[in-house]
């Protein structure tokens, strides 16, 4: 029998139990062993497996176990692809089964949510310090027009939150930005797309961050399989964190999720995320408009009035654009996509300058950490199958549940202990 570990591969003779007559042979002491074919990869070494792959090729990640192992080839990049599949669906299994034993429970407030404590600073500054000098002026002249450097957006956050406090000082203000209220549980949710082997074929890994006073936690998966599993650990944080606000890129999945949730948490607010609908409106506008000019022309009050929370002007104008639209279809698609997010664009330019959330930088980020960063490289192809199981070890990692997982064979659950 060979053992694969982390000190090399090891050849263990045994015996073979051969009794007489029609029984089958056996292996003595078989049934104390882990499920193997032929082989056993100990756990330390299945560990690295799953862990070097969240960040490294895999025919990479093979070599570096065989240095590490001082043994040519331990694991074969398959062997590792394989692990990495097989733990992947164990922590999927895992998360499922204790979604339906959560939703099959008729009361979960006496449960408490398994969070991660926040333990990152602030974010960087909203403009450099050699600027505080000028915005420390420019507040004690009371001027209404920003300093240079300082764009006319901080700027009314600044002097709206400076009428609150005016004993803040400028170190402070410099780094104004939304925060998660004492009451309030932040979900901010997205998709990424992965290329699959054939031509113009894609998987879709949906992820989501819920944050509350208390921490955070990522949320990653397929399908209905991520809704449900969100879902149960909303009705977890709304019991003590109440006021919910999702922010969101407006997909129709989302809004369908976000109707089925209101039905369950009324009073629950769904932003459209301000990133994602410039970028529709950049992309419609590309389609529907004679060349760069006319796009820049139109966008530009179309963007001022999606600001301010005016769809109906905006959508005025694009109905005034139809004579000279190039593509009457795509500025019907364009007029069409702002209609039916309509409930879910506020004042924009209100919550920004009142330090309440709006999207963009939270919704990418956590893309970008619980897949993009590794599935999105050039030339990649992925297996469904092994773009969720990276996805699942990762977000397992960052909710702090990697040495539970590996040490005491146990997934982080949903409801802390």
């Amino acid at each position: 029998m060979q053992v694969a570990s982390r000190f090399g591969r090891l050849s263990l003779r045994r015996q073979l139990f051969a009794p007489l007559g029609d029984q089958p042979h056996c292996m003595p002491g078989n049934a104390l062993l882990p499920a193997h074919q032929g082989m056993i990869i100990t756990r330390g070494l299945q560990e690295r497996a799953c862990l070097w792959p969240q960040d490294l090729p895999f025919a990479l990640v093979a070599r570096l176990l065989g240095w590490q192992a001082q043994t040519e080839a331990v694991l074969s990049d398959t062997s590792i692809r394989t692990l990495v599949r097989t733990h992947g669906q164990i922590i999927r299994q895992a998360e499922q089964e204790e979604v339906r034993a959560l939703l099959a429970q008729p009361d979960l407030s006496a449960h408490t949510p398994q969070l991660v404590s926040p333990t990152q600073p602030r974010r960087r500054a909203g403009w450099p310090a050699e600027l505080s000098a000028a915005v420390d002026k420019a507040l004690q002249d009371g001027l209404a027009a920003p300093p240079e450097g300082v764009s006319r957006a901080d700027w009314e956050r600044v002097l709206h939150v400076r009428r609150q406090e005016a004993a803040l000082p400028v170190e402070a203000l410099r780094q104004l930005g939304p925060q998660v209220q004492p009451e309030q549980t932040l979900v901010t949710m997205d998709e990424v797309l992965t290329r699959a082997v054939g031509k113009r074929h894609f998987w879709e890994i949906r992820t989501a961050r819920v944050s509350t006073p208390a921490g955070t936690r990522y949320l990653s998966g397929t399908g209905p399989a991520l809704l449900r599993q969100l879902l149960v650990l909303l009705l977890l944080c709304a019991v003590r964190w109440p006021a919910l606000l999702v922010v969101a890129d407006g997909a129709r999945w989302t809004r369908t999720w976000f109707g089925e949730l209101c039905a369950v948490l009324p009073g629950s607010a769904l932003i459209l995320d301000w990133w994602h609908l410039c970028k529709r409106c950049r992309e419609l506008a590309s389609m529907a408009c004679r060349g760069r000019k006319a796009k820049v022309a139109l966008l530009r009050p179309i963007y001022r009035h999606l600001w301010q929370g005016e769809v109906a002007a905006a959508v005025a104008l694009l109905e005034a654009y139809r004579p000279e639209a190039r593509n009457l279809d795509r500025l019907e698609e364009w007029i069409t996509y702002l209609r039916e997010r309509t409930p879910y664009i506020p004042n924009y330019r209100e919550r920004r300058r009142t330090c309440q959330y709006i999207g963009s930088g939270a919704v990418e980020k956590v893309n970008d950490l619980l897949v993009a960063r590794r599935q999105k490289g050039e030339g990649m192809r992925w297996q469904e199958s092994t773009s969720d199981a990276l996805a699942a070890l990762r977000t397992l990692m960052l909710n702090g549940g990697w040495d539970g997982y590996w040490q005491h064979h146990q997934v982080l659950p949903l409801v802390a202990t």
